[in-house]
């Protein structure tokens, strides 16, 4: 189903009531939403019909938040408040160097550190669907809205009374979605926090998540900040900034960019990272060191990483990109982790490491991972 057809169900859904609100169908003729409105009507009347309560509602992203994490919620919340309802981004674990890099380039606030939620606190979630990626709390908490670009997860979207999913590369393209949607301008804070997002998670559209979608949002916001000739340049130090691995502990290098799971009744932990091919040996030899720790320091079963290969870009008139990836490194530990790996990328080369041409990202590989166990 397409993503505007995906819309128009669920609201049409909602709107009666007889699904995941389990209210009745109302006779008033405010409830009827004509076609001809498009989307918006009905995107606006399923909003109008949330159970806000009278608390601030918090829009969170994923635990270890990356820029597309930490800037769809806040560019969700922006507009929420935009249409009235009191909605505020918070973060629920400390944020990385790549997303302090470019907020302080860009010059908008990280929203404020809060770890836990109190029982029926009213959320929205952003660029996650996996509990065991949520702020502590969260399954006593009331979820209002998902907005996510990911399979889905434990958190599944017939509970939710507002759900948006789409594979694309970014969850910040689809928060500009809904903005032109709802009809509510982008200002220039706003254009830079979720170009932020969608610069880092399809790294300037050369991802291979990256959709039509994608392009469209970064034509429109980069021309709204004309920013066209720095682009390139603001992308390639996010990269040095995320990979500025300076002053952190082995553990610490490996949670820096790391997502959990519960999949098939496993507790998965998966980290992505980046490393110089001729630093590959030293820095699969390190990571591996610590999986044991870091399994249980997060109560995991199985642990696993995406190491992306970086070798010097032969394109010598391309400056502002001067690495590019050559295949990944996928290691492991843990008990039947082994397996799992083996399973999805052959033979290991040597004890805990397997290898693949393939340029996949995390959101690609969890799908494999989740047809191997459950």
């Amino acid at each position: 189903m397409t993503k505007n057809l995906y819309q128009w169900a669920l609201a049409a859904v909602l709107i009666c009531g007889i699904s995941l609100a389990a209210a009745s169908c109302s006779s008033d003729d405010n409830a009827v939403i004509d076609p001809a409105d498009g989307p918006g009507a009905a995107y606006r009347a399923v909003l109008q019909g949330l159970d806000w309560g009278p608390d601030t509602t918090f829009v969170y992203g994923h635990k270890t938040p990356d820029v597309d994490a930490v800037c769809s919620s806040l560019g969700y919340a922006r507009l929420m408040r935009a249409l009235g309802y009191n909605c505020k981004a918070k973060i629920s674990s400390p944020i990385n160097r790549e997303t302090e890099f470019i907020a302080q380039r860009f010059g908008f606030n990280v929203p404020e550190l809060k770890t836990a939620v109190a029982a029926d606190t009213r959320l929205i979630l952003t660029d996650h669907t996996d509990y065991a990626q949520c702020v502590d709390g969260a399954r006593e908490a009331r979820i209002l809205q998902k907005i996510d670009h990911h399979v889905e997860g434990d958190i599944k979207d017939s509970g939710i009374p507002y759900v948006r999913r789409e594979m694309i590369g970014a969850t910040c393209t689809i928060i500009y979605e809904c903005y032109n949607e709802l009809g509510v301008a982008i200002d220039d804070e706003t254009a830079k926090i979720l170009l932020s997002g969608l610069l880092s998670d399809t790294r300037n559209l050369t991802k291979t998540t990256t959709q039509h979608e994608d392009s469209v949002a970064w034509t429109a916001l980069v021309g709204q900040l004309r920013l066209e000739g720095e682009v390139a340049e603001i992308n390639r130090l996010m990269v040095e900034a995320a990979n500025n691995y300076d002053g952190m502990s082995d553990s610490a290098i490996f949670v820096s960019d790391y997502k959990d799971y519960d999949i098939g009744g496993k507790a998965i932990g998966i980290g992505s990272l980046e490393c110089k091919a001729d630093e590959a040996d030293d820095f699969l030899s390190r990571m591996l060191a610590v999986m044991p720790a870091v399994l249980q320091d997060n109560g995991r079963d199985m642990l696993f990483a995406k190491i992306d290969v970086e070798v010097s870009n032969p394109d010598q008139s391309d400056p502002d990109t001067p690495y590019v990836d050559n295949g990944l490194y996928f290691i492991y530990y843990g008990e039947g982790a082994q397996a799992v790996a083996e399973a999805i990328f052959g033979a290991s080369l040597r004890p805990g490491v397997t290898y693949t041409k393939e340029h996949l990202s995390r959101k690609q590989i969890v799908p494999k991972i989740m047809e191997i166990l459950q």
